[in-house]
C-alpha cells in the first residue's frame, strides 16, 4: 500500500512517498520558516510523487498544539504555536485537492506509534516516547493505540522543581516561564549556556542539570502513567552520556519507593532510546496512514537507521 508521509518539526518537514518498507529511503526535507514558503514546497512534492504513482492516503505528525480528534472542526488545524505564522493553518484542507483520506495527529503521537509498533518499545503494552529538541513533547501509546483525552499530552509544559544551581531559573518558555520546556529544551539550554548542550562537554555543569531536568520528567511520567517504557528522543538526546545521567539521576530520585526499578538494569530497560532516532515521527505518519494495522508489518518492514 503506497502512502504519504509528513513530519511537521520545529525546524524542518519530512516527507516520503512509498510502501512500509521503504519510506524512510528516500525522503525529502524541506525548511520549516513560513507556511506561504513551507506548504507550497510539500504540495510540489507530493503533486510530483502522485504524479508518478497514486498514494492511497497521508498519514501528517506535525508540532503542536494541534486538533486532533477528527469528529471537531479543529482537526488538523494549529491553535496557539510558538512558531509565528502557524497558528490556525488547517493540514486537511492544504491536503485535500490529492482526495485521499488525511490522518493527522502530532508529531510525538505519531513517533510514540512508531516506536511502540516497530521500534524499541514493540513488546511494550505502555509507552510514553519524549522529544527534547526545539521543544518538547510527548506521545503516549497503550496497547498500540495513540491515547488522549480531549487534547493531547502537553508533557512539555508539566512544572517542575527548579535547581538552585540554574542560571536562568526563570526559564524561557513565552506562556509558562520555567516550565520543562522552559528549562530543558534546546533553545533554552542555549539561552542558558551559549551553545548547545552535546558543545559542553561530559563533566560541564550544564548535563548534570539537564540530566536532573529530565529525570524528574521521567519521575512524573513513572508515577502517573506507570508505563513499561519511556522512550527519550530528539535533538539534545544525541548528546553523548546524557541518557546514561538521566538514568543514574532517576535512580538517585526514586530512592527505592519502588523496589523494582531500584536497579540499573531495571531502569535501562524503562528509560530506552528510540530505534528510529531520525525517522520516528516520519514512520509513525505512514502508520497512521495505514490505520495502525500491527499486521500488516513483518519485523524488519521498516529498518531502523540511526543518523
Amino acid at each position: 500500500m503506497r502512502v504519504a508521509a509528513i513530519e511537521g518539526g520545529g525546524t524542518k518537514f519530512v516527507a516520503a512517498v512509498g510502501n512500509p518498507g521503504s519510506i524512510t529511503e528516500q525522503c525529502t526535507r524541506i525548511a520549516t520558516t513560513t507556511p506561504g514558503e513551507t506548504l507550497p514546497q510539500l504540495l510540489d512534492y507530493l503533486r510530483a510523487e502522485y504524479k508518478k504513482e497514486p498514494f492511497s492516503a497521508i498519514g501528517i505528525g506535525s508540532f503542536g498544539p494541534l486538533g486532533i480528534d477528527p469528529n471537531n472542526n479543529t482537526y488538523g488545524v494549529i491553535g496557539p504555536t510558538t512558531k509565528p505564522h502557524w497558528e490556525n493553518v488547517n493540514f486537511t484542507k492544504e491536503f485535500a485537492e490529492f482526495q485521499v483520506p488525511v490522518a493527522v495527529t502530532t508529531d510525538v503521537n505519531a513517533a510514540a506509534l512508531a516506536e511502540s509498533i516497530l521500534g524499541s518499545a514493540r513488546s511494550c503494552h505502555r509507552v510514553v516516547y519524549v522529544t527534547v529538541g526545539t521543544g518538547i513533547g510527548g506521545g503516549i501509546v497503550i496497547n498500540d493505540q495513540i491515547e488522549q483525552g480531549r487534547f493531547h499530552p502537553e508533557i512539555g509544559h508539566m512544572r517542575i522543581t527548579v535547581s538552585p544551581e540554574d542560571p536562568t531559573p526563570n526559564g524561557s518558555c513565552i506562556f509558562h516561564g520555567n516550565c520543562l520546556e522552559g528549562l530543558a529544551s534546546g533553545p533554552a539550554i542555549e539561552r542558558r549556556w551559549g551553545a548547545k548542550l552535546s558543545t559542553l562537554g561530559e563533566n560541564h555543569s550544564g548535563q548534570k542539570l539537564q540530566a536532573n531536568y529530565l529525570a524528574q520528567m521521567c519521575m512524573n511520567l513513572l508515577l502517573t502513567i506507570t508505563p513499561d517504557t519511556i522512550i527519550l528522543g530528539g535533538g539534545v538526546m544525541q548528546t553523548p552520556s546524557l541518557l546514561a545521567k538521566i538514568r543514574l539521576e532517576l535512580r538517585v530520585m526514586m530512592n527505592h519507593y519502588l523496589p523494582q526499578f531500584a536497579s540499573e538494569a531495571a531502569i535501562n530497560k524503562l528509560i530506552r532510546a528510540p530505534a528510529y532516532p531520525a525517522f520516528s515521527g516520519l514512520v509513525g505518519a505512514a502508520l497512521l496512514a495505514q490505520g495502525f494495522h500491527r499486521e500488516l508489518y513483518s519485523k524488519e518492514s521498516i529498518p531502523c537507521r540511526a543518523t
